[in-house]
């Protein structure tokens, strides 16, 4: 394996000015620092960039966290702010905890020991001291995506998820319906409170009555909404129409409809908060929220940017406005 000294000896300079060209220190000529590229080709040599940002200080590298990479949003996301952070000369690191917030922590530590330039985090958000817990092992830069934290101290760039809830409820209600199961999340999750608080002030602005009894609380995973739909739909009086906040809720959905013989939207109406799937390959394609992603990664970069270059403003929370994509799902009663 290669080192500085070889690049040193082929280049025939000394192991500062190697150093000074390499991590731009001080300046060179050109001739100078071609002979030492030169000599970095033919050695080999890589230099080690945990230990560069250690001696400097600082890299430019971004760490991103989120709950679960298997999730298309969360592919999305990365792969969108990848592409956001590339443009203006950062590299990416990533992590995923499976909703851990104990591996949510040790992974903010391991990049913190990496010393990266600063993190985008999509937070776990789980139990009562999460916000302070939070706030004490982050010792960077750092910005919040997806979800709220109360009073923290981090800006955060999240979904519209009130206008999202609005757009979704009021679709259904100029189709006719007005029951209307919607299966939420766990609760103390932002995305899911705000939609669920959406859904329901939408209902009592338009004149219409939330039923409790087809409200599906902490639903978020495939096999709870799998047991909901079949519960609701053996009611008496079921809905006709069922509003999913994610995508695993939307494949337990359709799975469990299917698993009692009804089809969607000839027995049930079906609509989603996630348009991350593929909606046009489904029978019937799927209504949905498109989440802009490329606007939350640009918007969060640009935000965890000026932090890193010593903006004081105060935090600040942006939301960014979803569309909703009209398929084939819901039919007019």
């Amino acid at each position: 394996m290669s080192t500085i000294r070889d690049v040193a000896r082929i280049a025939r300079v000394s192991i500062t000015t190697v150093s000074a060209t390499l991590n731009g220190t001080a300046p060179v000529s050109e001739e100078l620092r071609a002979r030492v590229w030169a000599a970095v080709e033919e050695a080999g040599y890589h230099p080690d960039p945990v230990a560069r940002n250690l001696r400097k200080g600082v890299s430019n590298t971004i760490g991103l966290i989120v709950p679960d990479i298997a999730t298309p949003w969360a592919a999305h996301l990365a792969k969108a702010m990848q592409s956001a952070l590339s443009n203006r000369g950062y590299n990416m690191l990533f992590a995923s905890n499976e909703d851990d917030p104990e591996r949510e922590f040790r992974e903010i530590e391991l990049f913190s020991a990496h010393r990266v330039a600063g993190l985008i985090i999509a937070p776990t958000s789980h139990g009562q001291d999460y916000p302070a817990r939070l706030a004490s092992t982050i010792r960077t830069p750092a910005v919040l995506v997806d979800r709220v934290i109360p009073g923290s101290r981090f800006d955060a760039v999240v979904d519209d998820n009130y206008l999202g809830a609005q757009l979704v409820t009021r679709h259904l209600l100029t189709l006719g319906h007005r029951d209307i199961a919607f299966l939420a999340g766990r609760p103390g999750i932002s995305p899911s409170d705000e939609r669920l608080s959406g859904f329901c002030q939408t209902m009592a602005e338009a004149g219409f009555v939330v039923r409790e009894d087809i409200i599906r609380r902490s639903c978020h995973r495939f096999e709870h909404a799998f047991t909901a739909v079949q519960q609701l739909m053996n009611m008496g009086n079921p809905p006709t129409a069922i509003a999913c906040i994610n995508i695993a809720q939307l494949l337990g959905t359709m799975a469990g409809l299917k698993n009692i013989g009804l089809k969607v939207p000839s027995d049930v109406s079906v609509i989603s908060f996630d348009g991350f799937h593929p909606a046009e390959g489904w029978a019937p394609s799927i209504t949905s929220l498109h989440q802009d992603i490329a606007t939350i990664s640009a918007n969060a970069s640009e935000l965890l940017l000026a932090r890193i270059t010593g903006d004081g403003a105060p935090p600040q929370t942006l939301r960014v406005a979803p569309r909703l994509h009209i398929r084939e799902s819901c039919r007019a009663i």
